[in-house]
């Protein structure tokens, strides 16, 4: 008789089970048999689970001490870049980290308060905004207002909201209303007394002609406002706007006189005729990043232009927009442009354009020779081409090469396409001796778009150029070509070639 001993007793034969019962006793004896084989198999699925949550607590994992699993939950979800989500470029704000991702160790997630600073509180669900409030404990936190348009249910979210930001308003740092009224903001606002960036968006037209706003928070967005503004000009340093009057911009940019950075999108109509324009120049000491948007031909642009002076700055962006003029032909324009300082370093141009039988934008740029950084974004591929044949030609201003420190060049959505051999100049120019010697840093190109099928030329060379120790990068989509070798000076370090490529 075969031993059977190492089978599970479930798969065993039973002894004298081989033929169909004759008899009740029997019957009633087959089936508590298939009882306790159904009881033994529970029991062995059992043991299993067991030995298997066994093995699971002995793996390194739960060893780990609170603070080393802090640190990997924080990783998982790291701290929230709130001014993204909801700055200038998000007119919609993305999708942000949600609490219900951390279901594990729950004991040790509701004990540490910072982890909760991850996530946004967002009044779409008042119980977890409550609930992140509560859990983030002294450490300040990002919150989201959104009020409804229809007045009763309008009515209800005020009141809803009114004892959670009662208990938590100084806890908030970070702050984004959208349909707020006047009344609210004027009444509310003031109670944030640790914010330190807001966002502000109207999307309807109220009744009220103007809106007061007295916060010490120093980082200011607007956006979809057709009102008059009243502010603590004096604390803000930061002042994004979009989908507003030019009038009221002008305005907002000669009051605030402590700001850093200011930045305009998509400029509206005047709504304010009898507002005065400045007539002499005005200096923003402090601005060191300054974005206009070149959409309009009215008396407030015109204005803006030419009497603003920003003798700090650092950045440039210069959106041109749907501007269907020449822009090289404006007086205010050229205005604005010889007054710019030597302390600008970056420029990026939006929707730059080449006029038929004109000189485009980019013209203006050329005498400056401290730019380190040129971003071209949403330019028609004519100006992106005509760009680097500028970059790229033996012509030089004021016996200097343009743009001699010129370290990066960003391209982004430019429709249509791009000379390689205008782009393969640009880094010749790059490897001659005064700019090597000026920038001490590779050249990077970078373009962002779906595809890009470069031609044998610009490959061959460009690896030559590596190989031989010229220090250029050519990216796309974030990453560099994985057919060009990567540069292998030291950063800093003095050219070992001095000839000219």
């Amino acid at each position: 008789m075969t031993d059977d001993l190492a089978t599970p007793y479930s798969l065993r034969t039973k002894p004298g089970t081989k033929f169909a019962t004759s008899s009740p006793e029997d019957a009633v004896e087959d089936v508590l048999d298939m009882e306790i084989e159904r009881q033994i198999e529970r029991a062995e699925n059992l043991v299993s689970r067991l030995y298997k949550k066994r093995n699971e607590i002995r793996s390194p994992i739960y060893s780990l001490p609170p603070e080393i699993l802090t640190l990997i939950f924080k990783f998982a979800c790291p701290p929230l870049d709130f001014p993204q989500e909801y700055g200038l470029d998000w007119p919609v704000a993305a999708k942000v980290a949600s609490p219900y991702i951390l279901t594990r160790w729950h004991n040790l997630i509701l004990s540490t308060p910072s982890l909760w600073t991850s996530f946004v509180a967002d009044d779409r669900d008042p119980k977890v905004m409550e609930t992140i409030l509560s859990r983030a404990g002294s450490h300040l936190v990002s919150t989201s207002l959104e009020f409804p348009i229809e007045s009763l249910t309008y009515k209800y979210r005020v009141a809803n909201l009114a004892p959670i930001l009662q208990e938590h308003a100084s806890q908030i740092h970070m702050l984004h209303v959208r349909n707020a009224s006047a009344t609210w903001l004027k009444k509310h606002i003031r109670k944030f007394v640790n914010l330190e960036f807001l966002w502000l968006e109207d999307s309807e037209e109220r009744e009220a002609k103007s809106i007061s706003i007295k916060s010490s928070c120093t980082r200011l967005v607007l956006k979809d406002f057709l009102l008059r503004f009243s502010l603590s000009w004096s604390k803000i340093e930061l002042l994004h706007l979009d989908e507003m009057p030019v009038d009221v911009c002008l305005k907002l940019l000669q009051k605030c006189t402590r700001l850093i950075e200011y930045r305009v999108k998509h400029l509206l109509n005047p709504m304010f005729k009898e507002e005065q324009l400045p007539s002499t120049p005005f200096i923003l000491p402090r601005l060191k990043v300054f974005g206009w948007a070149m959409s309009l031909t009215s008396d407030e642009n015109h204005a803006t232009l030419q009497y603003i002076r920003l003798p700090a700055l650092q950045t440039l962006i210069w959106d041109e927009g749907f501007y269907e003029y020449e822009v090289t032909s404006l007086p205010h324009v050229s205005t604005f442009f010889e007054h710019l300082p030597p302390t600008l370093s970056a420029v990026e141009i939006r929707k730059g354009k080449c006029p038929s039988g004109g000189s485009s934008v980019f013209s203006y740029f050329l005498k400056l020779s401290n730019i380190e950084s040129l971003t071209l974004r949403e330019c028609s591929s004519a100006f992106v081409n005509e760009v680097f044949s500028t970059l790229g030609s033996e012509i030089c201003m004021e016996e200097m090469p343009v743009f001699p420190k010129l370290k990066s060049i960003h391209i982004d959505g430019v429709e249509g396409n791009l000379d390689q051999a205008k782009i393969l100049q640009t880094f010749r120019r790059s490897c001659s001796q005064l700019a090597v010697l000026l920038s001490g840093s590779p050249l990077r190109i970078e373009i962002t778009r779906h595809k890009m099928k470069w031609i044998p030329e610009l490959k061959e060379e460009l690896v030559r150029m590596v190989e031989k120790g010229y220090r250029v990068e050519l990216w796309v989509n974030t990453k560099p070509v994985d057919w060009l070798p990567r540069s292998t000076c030291i950063e800093g370090e003095a050219h070992p070639f001095i000839a000219k490529y």
